[in-house]
């Protein structure tokens, strides 16, 4: 059936402007796109004259899993700025497959340096084990009884991951583990909800498509652990009655076959391996980050953070990705790891230019030399952001990084006046429940919701409504590689979400009370 949505405010991502025309809908593609003195006579005609029509939102960066397990309940999201409030918390967190399991801490909160240890739990909780996963999902801290049931002694934490297993005076785990170590548990303790977690998908789905979404990037967690928290065979069970697109980029390995394998397998319009994803360096609030100098606080003389992996094995991951025509998208928020990597990027694709319509993303680049900017501008690149990491933990960047480099963090303006491509996402869980319209806002405003703080965060970064539009359409779209989405034209695939109001000509704040009205997911209303 013939379906034609009508609208005096069609996005247009060429423009960045709207327009007055409708869309023409057949069996899930866009058939005809024209002006209302064109408007087709046959066909259902849905009316959003006063509405605004827009391409699905796309959400470029996501860790699905562990935000199917948050929707479901499994896995409880806390909020909390001292060890203690963390730990008091838990009376509301269920016990769930025998655990207590929640997320949301952040060392940075308990001062520089300090993390928090098992005792503090095993106070309240010496029978019950509990898993608590750090807001910025790179860190894992657990009681006692977490440990015994994990087997997880100071002789049998493995050696061939990077990060730590903190210790005591006394050599003793204290709980807390930081890297790749702490995924390697984490993926350990939550093998027990696979069962269970096709009815999870589909309800995380639908509860992205009330907010508008009809595509995820599905990244992975770890670069380094064998279980990388993706697991495009769950999504399979359930891709018929999928209502959401997912592109899922697994860990780069150093074995190609099974990738390969993985890559063949998987290209349908709604699951497909979409590239590899890599991790360069962790985050500024363990000092895992890569910076080229010290950090303003340094746990030790020359403290400047380290990569994950070496420097020239990355570079050769980036090399052999592009060499089997993969998109690899490399998790980067240390200056030197950002450019590193894009000096990477610039020498790979010298040699193993990518197909048309691919492209090499960085993501994160929280921490940004100015230096670096021109480096931006690469054909086939794509910088993957989330403007609601700005309001994470602002206010303790100046005692992890310095005031100056906090002050040129996020550029988002200066990408785009480098002829950068810009992508939005969220990193779900690390924020949880942030939907298109309020990552939007933060990517204009600069600030909380709220309004704080009045002075907004690097002000001079400020980004217009079209511009971040697209970067939550057309732009996540190139950071998922896909040519068939992200667009109202003709030939692509009929995703659309339709908001209350033309978000082009409000205020900022008004973005917050703007409502979604409807999503279409392959030509459906879901």
């Amino acid at each position: 059936m013939t379906v034609i949505l009508r609208s005096n405010h069609i996005f247009d991502t060429n423009t960045k402007t709207t327009f007055p025309g409708f869309i023409q809908v057949k069996d899930g593609m866009i058939e005809k796109v024209g002006d209302l003195s064109d408007l087709p006579t046959t066909g259902e005609i849905l009316d959003y004259s006063e509405e605004m029509i827009i391409p699905g939102f796309i959400d470029a960066h996501v860790h699905f899993y562990l935000s199917a397990l948050i929707h479901s309940g499994c896995l409880t999201h806390m909020t909390g700025t001292t060890e203690m409030a963390f730990v008091e918390g838990l009376k509301y967190v269920p016990v769930t497959k025998g655990w207590k399991l929640g997320i949301g801490w952040f060392s940075s909160d308990f001062g520089q340096n300090v993390y928090p240890t098992k005792e503090s739990i095993d106070e309240l909780y010496p029978e019950t084990p509990v898993l608590l996963i750090s807001g910025d999902a790179h860190s894992i801290w657990l009681n006692s009884k977490g440990l015994e049931v994990m087997n997880i002694t100071a002789n049998t934490v493995p050696t061939d991951l990077s990060g730590e297993a903190m210790v005591d005076e006394s050599g003793e785990l204290t709980g807390c583990f930081l890297e790749a170590i702490a995924i390697n548990y984490l993926s350990q303790i939550l093998e027990v909800f696979k069962k269970e977690s096709p009815e999870y998908f589909l309800a995380y789905m639908k509860h992205l498509n009330q907010m508008g979404v009809t595509s995820v990037g599905d990244v992975a967690l770890t670069g380094e652990c064998e279980d990388d928290l993706v697991y495009p065979s769950l999504y399979q069970q359930v891709e018929e009655a999928a209502t959401i697109r997912t592109s899922f980029y697994p860990a780069m390995r150093d074995k190609l076959e099974p990738l390969q394998a993985t890559y063949k397998k998987y290209q349908s319009p709604k699951l497909q391996m979409g590239g590899v994803k890599q991790f360069f360096d962790g985050v500024t609030s363990i000092h895992t980050a890569y910076l080229k100098e010290e950090y303003e606080t340094p746990y030790f003389e020359g403290d400047v953070g380290s990569p994950l992996i070496p420097v020239e094995k990355m570079k050769s991951f980036i090399f052999k990705a592009n060499e089997q025509g993969w998109p690899i998208r490399i998790h980067t928020i240390g200056d030197q790891a950002i450019h590193k990597a894009l000096t990477f990027y610039q020498e790979s694709l010298a040699k193993f230019s990518l197909e048309q319509g691919k492209y090499n993303t960085l993501e994160h680049l929280e921490v940004m030399d100015s230096v670096d900017l021109p480096l931006v501008n690469q054909e086939q690149l794509v910088i993957s952001v989330q403007p609601s990491h700005l309001l994470v933990g602002y206010d303790t960047l100046d005692e992890e990084v310095g005031e100056s480099r906090a002050a040129e963090m996020f550029p988002f303006k200066s990408f785009l006046e480098m002829k950068g491509t810009l992508a939005f996402g969220t990193d779900t869980p690390v924020v949880v429940n942030v939907t298109p319209l309020e990552s939007l806002y933060y990517a204009v405003a600069r600030r909380e919701k709220s309004g704080v703080p009045t002075e907004r965060l690097m002000p001079t970064e400020v980004i217009n409504i079209g511009e971040a539009l697209y970067a939550h359409t057309k732009g996540a779209a190139k950071a998922l590689s896909r040519e068939d989405i992200g667009s109202s034209e003709v030939g692509k695939r009929a995703d659309f979400c339709i908001l209350s109001q033309n978000i082009m000509e409000v205020d900022e704040m008004a973005l917050l009370k703007t409502e979604v009205v409807g999503t279409m997911f392959d030509g459906e209303m879901v």
